[in-house]
């Protein structure tokens, strides 16, 4: 198998060889064309001959790929890599001795380290370095399908989530009404088509005709919520460690370009990382206490899921003088908030880490069932 696997690469390679020679004589377009009619799906065509493109600039890589040393798909990896962030030879010489026993996957997450490090070398900040990253290529894929590949970084990524969480949960509503036979895979796909095509148009004369510098299309940009946090320095007078709900790190930076066009909500922590108080006068939490118990619980509680799913569930209930107080409430979903009012599930407050959990009931011990009835005729 590692013999017909070293045929299999200097096969690719000798394939890419000609390739690139094939589109100095002929064009990139050309290249692509006959590899077409290889007997390859035009995607992997256009693929393959840009990896060709690529590598003609890099003869280290070129001869690896030839010798099957490297993989046609590892090469690509690298030259696309070399095209976003130039690197020296010595830097590939370091990728082909890790291609060699790295496998595809280990491998690009390698070439995207390597990168990375570039970058930062060449003065990016982190964040400028994670948008640099971005990407999405929407080609055709088989059997007449249209496939989407795409990779964001972590502020825009926890939008789109958002975004595509929020519509998929409205789709879900109508699922359950009328039960179509609908999978949660194929009501994500639904959800993204919608909010890329169904957006209410921008009414003519409206005084908002663009949307961050970009002439208005047409649409209307979907409206997100996204949470963010920072601690205070009182001593220092700044803010601190911003972050996502989920704790994934942003620039301060970011955070005020957010805060440029946002609706902000403060809220104040205590200590003991405890916000907002509002007693028993109403039965459901407000807006800010929900945006609170997102922060703190960063989902429900008893499976985890994403918190705009969840709903504010009263650990005393309110109607026996439990109160609308962040102490009393957690976050649960549909399925674990059924759990606790028809399964008796309780919550529990651990309180070394201040988390809290769904807890399911007791169940009876084997030893607690009551002897035979023998026994009890003898004693």
């Amino acid at each position: 198998m590692g013999q017909v696997d070293l045929l299999r690469r200097r096969a690719e390679g000798y394939l890419v060889g000609l390739v690139v020679r094939y589109g100095e004589l002929e064009g990139p377009g050309a290249a692509a064309t006959v590899c077409h009619q290889f007997g390859i799906s035009a995607y992997r065509a256009r693929q393959l001959a840009r990896t060709a493109r690529g590598v003609a600039a890099m003869p280290q890589i070129l001869g690896a790929v030839q010798d099957g040393r490297i993989s046609a798909d590892q090469a690509g990896m690298v030259s696309e890599s070399h095209k976003r962030a130039p690197m020296s030879e010595r830097d590939q010489q370091e990728l082909l001795e890790l291609g060699t026993w790295q496998g595809h996957d280990d491998f690009k997450k390698t070439v995207a380290a390597r990168e990375d490090q570039r970058r930062a070398n060449n003065g990016m900040g982190r964040a400028e370095r994670q948008r640099a990253r971005r990407s999405l290529k929407v080609f055709d894929g088989t059997g007449g399908m249209v496939v989407l590949h795409g990779e964001l970084d972590p502020v825009s990524g926890e939008r789109f989530k958002i975004a595509l969480g929020a519509m998929s949960d409205k789709m879900l509503v109508d699922d359950i009404a009328f039960d179509p036979i609908r999978t949660f895979e194929q009501r994500n796909a639904d959800a993204l088509v919608a909010l890329v095509i169904q957006q209410p148009a921008i009414v003519p004369g409206d005084a908002d005709t663009s949307f961050a510098g970009v002439p208005d299309c047409g649409i209307r940009p979907q409206k997100t919520v996204l949470v963010v946090s920072a601690d205070y320095d009182a001593i220092e007078g700044r803010l601190k460690n911003a972050g996502l709900i989920d704790g994934t790190p942003i620039d301060l930076d970011e955070l005020r370009h957010l805060a440029c066009d946002a609706d902000i909500v403060p809220m104040i922590f205590a200590a003991d990382g405890q916000p907002l108080y509002v007693g028993k006068a109403q039965r459901a939490p407000t807006k800010a206490q929900k945006l609170a118990l997102y922060k703190r619980d960063g989902g429900c509680v008893g499976c985890g899921l994403r918190p705009q799913v969840c709903d504010a569930h009263h650990i005393q209930p309110w109607d026996q003088n439990g109160p609308t107080d962040i102490t009393n409430l957690v976050l649960l979903c549909p399925r674990c908030h059924t759990k606790v009012h028809k399964h008796h599930h309780t919550i529990e407050h651990d309180t070394v880490n201040g988390r809290y959990r769904l807890k399911p009931p007791a169940r009876p011990s084997p030893t607690t069932h009551p002897p035979p009835a023998e026994q009890l005729i003898a004693a």
